[in-house]
């Protein structure tokens, strides 16, 4: 199934009115992550939040749209399980701007010392019912091979994810940010979602 925008006609339209808006509502969790190279008796943890554009609306629980997993370590087969609850809910104005989800996995070693060990974005569903995705991550390389031997080894004083930007700029598809970083690929984060769209056809919002 995928999702067609409004016509042009459409979004010149007059604001509609109460309790006809178009919502959108994500419920799911995060699964679990694998395949995180250099990491072995580590737990990890993951920062999340849904980041939308200006005519996105979410409403929000008490919390918010940010949240954090517990930590996790792996089991016998490099499995992170985290099972933690995910619930997205926004009013939209136009389908500029969708959704997208951030992610930034933090490291928690034996001497209880953090260290953000990647980072991922995945676009949030554009079509009503069940999704499976998998956000795959990615960490800055250092700027010299001297400091990406102490990022990749945990010398005490080396910040392996540190960012030229905001995370939300870095990870936002349509800026430049990311591109002019030099990145490595690091472990994935499986996400399963199911979403939900209210008074779409009103809106000419069209799934198949």
């Amino acid at each position: 199934m995928a999702m067609q925008p409004a016509s042009a006609a459409a979004s010149a339209a007059p604001p509609c009115a109460p309790g006809s808006e178009f919502e959108l509502h994500f419920i799911g969790e995060l699964e679990f992550g694998f395949d995180f190279p250099g990491v072995s008796e580590e737990g990890l943890f993951v920062d999340f939040a849904a980041e939308a554009g200006a005519d996105w609306l979410p409403i929000a629980r008490k919390e918010g749209f940010v949240g954090q997993t517990q930590t996790c370590y792996a089991d016998a087969g490099g499995v992170y399980v985290f099972n933690h609850p995910v619930d997205f809910h926004f009013i939209a104005d136009s389908v500029a701007g969708w959704p997208h989800l951030h992610l930034q996995v933090f490291k928690l070693d034996a001497a209880g010392r953090i260290e953000t060990l990647c980072y991922g974005s995945v676009c949030l569903p554009s079509a009503p019912g069940h999704a499976e995705l998998t956000c795959r991550t990615w960490r800055p390389l250092a700027r010299s091979v001297m400091e990406e031997a102490r990022a990749v080894t945990g010398v005490l004083g080396s910040d392996p994810g540190a960012l030229s930007a905001s995370r939300a700029e870095v990870l936002d598809a349509k800026t430049e940010a990311r591109a002019k970083m030099a990145t490595k690929t690091s472990g994935s984060i499986r996400v399963s979602l199911d979403t939900i769209f209210r008074n779409a056809s009103k809106h000419q919002i069209l799934t198949r």
